[in-house]
């Protein structure tokens, strides 16, 4: 349940305990007449070796592979920058990614600022759970897209990761905790302006499509370690013209009981589209629910996922689809885990054949 905030001083305190500290920290160092870079790379991350198969229609089966390094350099005592690259090795195919580069002012013991590309705090499994060690399913909710199969519905969103600036604020008060993040991003753009219900794209580029910028923000509400409750939200135009805009809303939710692990999130997106009678929404929402019971080594892990009809203006757009999900996960230690799952898509009024098994081992480093 820890939090960004903590996220970064956590970084911070590896770094420290890496040795990048004390006079370490000074920006350079002057020796004769050069100057000579005295600071510490500190590299962690995570990594992926999987298969997975269909069992019903065409049986399709493939190996992956996959690395996510993250670099962090701090260079004083309050600014760290830190990103994450991933490389992926899937169907033959290498992928490349830079998932993050963030540069993080730590302005006191409650505030941080940030710039950069960064992870948005919309919702908890994009920016807190997707990388595989910590995601204790061997695959992602497929309300958002992240290394899914064909689920039978579009995912809802992806994980979201844009350019731009954020302040994330937390006040505590023994075991309770209050958390407010604000930022303006890039934002969503169309892929194809000339569609008529355009296909969204979130590229986290350099440029935007337009003028205006994407605002969102999450409120975190906690009583470590039992309990958390974050509600988010976002909001921008999408178009050239700034005419059309997309909203997403978020709700998530975990309980702690001893060994036992309760979450779920539920998203709703509406996207604006123009028609000859005016500009109606789009509107798309679905929800996960996932429970798991640790004994010893092994951890059982049941989730569901229900992607619901999509609606424009009262007219039905596309069928739902449902996902029941089982998995075993088996822990050598906290960073290290065999992953097993099993999933059974279904999609409303359509024959569906991609149930598939999924198996990978998950580390992080």
């Amino acid at each position: 349940m820890a939090t960004a905030i903590r996220r970064s001083a956590v970084y911070a305190g590896v770094a420290l305990a890496m040795g990048v500290g004390g006079s370490q920290l000074d920006a350079q160092q002057v020796t004769s007449n050069r100057v000579y870079p005295s600071n510490q790379v500190v590299i962690t991350g995570y990594g992926t070796v999987g298969y997975g198969i269909r069992t019903q229609g065409q049986n399709d089966n493939a190996f992956n592979s996959s690395i996510s390094p993250v670099f962090l350099f701090q260079f004083e005592d309050r600014i760290l920058f830190e990103a994450e690259f991933e490389f992926a090795l899937r169907e033959g195919v290498t992928e490349t990614g830079l998932e993050y580069a963030q540069l993080d002012f730590i302005a006191s013991d409650n505030l941080i600022l940030v710039g950069g590309k960064f992870l948005l705090p919309f919702g908890v499994f994009g920016e807190r759970l997707h990388p595989t060690w910590i995601n204790k399913f061997a695959t992602a909710p497929p309300i958002f897209g992240h290394h899914v199969s064909s689920f039978g519905a579009e995912p809802l969103l992806p994980i979201l990761a844009d350019l731009g600036v954020m302040a994330r604020g937390v006040i505590s008060a023994g075991s309770a905790q209050l958390g407010l993040n604000v930022y303006a991003v890039q934002g969503p753009m169309a892929e194809d302006d000339t569609a008529a219900i355009p296909e969204l794209e979130f590229p986290a580029s350099s440029g935007d499509n337009n003028t205006s910028k994407t605002l969102g923000g999450r409120l975190d509400v906690a009583l470590h370690p039992w309990i958390e409750a974050n509600l988010s939200f976002l909001n921008g135009d999408y178009d050239e013209e700034n005419v059309l805009d997309f909203t997403a809303w978020n709700v998530a939710a975990e309980l702690h009981v001893a060994r036992f692990e309760l979450r779920g999130e539920y998203v709703q997106t509406r996207q604006e589209v123009e028609t000859l009678s005016g500009f109606p929404s789009l509107v798309r929402d679905g929800f996960y629910a996932q429970a798991a019971y640790r004994f010893g080594p092994w951890e059982p892990v049941l989730r569901w996922t229900q992607v619901f009809d999509s609606d424009l203006d009262g007219a039905l757009q596309d069928e739902g689809a449902w996902q029941a999900a089982l998995g075993l996960d088996y822990w050598f230690n906290p960073s290290i885990a065999v992953m097993g799952a099993y999933e059974i898509n279904r999609e409303d009024g359509a024959e569906l054949d991609n149930d598939r098994f999924v198996v990978h081992v998950a580390f992080g480093f």
